[in-house]
This record gives C-alpha cells, structure tokens and sequence, in this order.
C-alpha cells in the first residue's frame, strides 16, 4: 500500500517564504557587494586627494635626513598611482554615463600621477648630488685641517662647521655663510689638489642646491590635487 505524502496547510506559508528568500538573496547579495565597491572608492579618493601632499612631506623628510632612505618617497608614489588607477573601475550600480565620466576622469588623474615620476627622479638626483657635495667637503678640509696651521687651521674649522649647519638646516637656509667659508679658504694658500676638490664640491651645491626648490615648486604645481578634487565632486554627484 503507497503512502501518500499529505501537504498540510501550515507548510504552504513556510515553502511559499522559502521560495521568496531565494529571489530575495541575489539583490542583498549585490547591494552588499555594491556597498563594499563604494567604500573602497571613496577610499582610494581619499588617498589620491592627500596624494600631492604626502609626497612633498615625504621629499622634506628625506631632505631633513628625517629619512635615510629613498624607498619611502618612491612608496608614497606608488600608492598614488596604484589608487589612482582602481579608480577607473566605479561601482557597478553608477549610471552608465556617468561611469564613462568618473572612468574619463580617472585616468587624466592617472597621468597626472604618472608624470610625478619625474619630478621625484629629478628631485632624489639633486638631493643626492647636494648630500655628496656636503659630506666630501666635510671630509676635505678634515683632512686639510689636519696638516694645517694656525689661521689656516682655523679656516678650514670654519668651513667644516659652516658646512654641518648647512646640513642641519635641511639644505634650505641661505648658504651665504658656507660660501664665505669656501670663499676663504680657497683664497688661502692650500694644495693644488684640495683647491681643486674643493672646488668641484662648491660647484655642484652651487648647482643642484637650488633646483631642491625648483622640482619641490614642480610638484605644487601639478594638478594631480586638482583633478582628484574634480573626480571626487563627480563621483558624490553620481552616486
């Protein structure tokens, strides 16, 4: 004898329920994905706005000697390019017009972004030249210093303090004292050799000193700020 399989009427509204959280998954789903993509947006805006003005504190901490190494700027450009570049993909739930807009924008800020290569390159060459001047012109009249005499002796104590204030101040001060001081020193009678090297030191601070100011104006002048502030008013516009 088959047993035949009885619906009873509380079961109607459980399966009925049932089949209703099942459409109703695939919506919660995608609204909780869509969630997560705005805030990761929202949160590469965020770093690509403070992007210009990291790399420049990071650039005066390595001038400072605040940082000893270069890998600390280079990173701080790396996460600039890397968020500016998830920025091409916005949230799948944006208009599809105005996601062609925000993906436009994103990459004119990843260009922008890119070509801060070259300032930063330019600026770790001339820091570099200026930490390699000081440090031989310290090492220079120590030496020197050491077979001199008298107000030759005390010349070169001058320069080699004049030198470390130089570096103490971040290469910014106004180097008039330290040029004095080579300026002396180089007047006085001293080898062929040490007037040479020291000559070829006071001829790249001359140089690329300057240009610390020069590539740190470069990167003020970049809109990579402007154009994040832009992508981020299109993007609250959007959503």
């Amino acid at each position: 004898m088959k047993k035949q399989l009885v619906m009873k009427g509380c079961d109607r509204p459980f399966l009925v329920g049932l089949m209703l959280l099942g459409l109703a998954l695939p919506c919660v789903g995608n609204a909780q994905i869509n969630d997560a993509h705005h805030e990761d947006y929202q949160a590469a805006l965020n770093v690509v706005a403070q992007g210009e003005s990291r790399i420049a504190q990071a650039m005066m901490q390595v001038q400072s000697g605040q940082v000893a190494h270069y890998d600390f700027l280079q990173n701080e450009h790396i996460e600039l390019i890397r968020h500016s570049r998830a920025l091409a993909w916005p949230p799948g739930s944006i208009d599809a017009n105005k996601k062609d807009e925000l993906r436009k924008n994103a990459i004119a800020l990843l260009g922008s972004a890119e070509s801060l290569e070259w300032v930063i390159s330019d600026y770790l060459r001339a820091i570099a030249q200026v930490r390699s001047a000081t440090s031989n012109t310290l090492d220079i009249a120590e030496q020197a210093e050491q077979q001199a005499t008298g107000a030759l002796k005390a010349d070169f104590e001058s320069l080699q303090v004049a030198t470390l204030m130089f570096m103490a101040s971040a290469y910014k001060e106004e180097w008039t004292p330290l040029t004095q001081a080579f300026d002396k020193v180089l007047g006085a009678d001293i080898t062929e050799q040490t007037r040479r090297e020291l000559e070829f030191q006071r001829e790249k601070l001359a140089a690329f000193t300057p240009l610390l100011q020069v590539h740190m104006k470069a990167l003020q002048d970049s809109d990579v700020d402007v154009r994040a502030a832009s992508l981020q008013a299109s993007y609250e516009a959007a959503i």
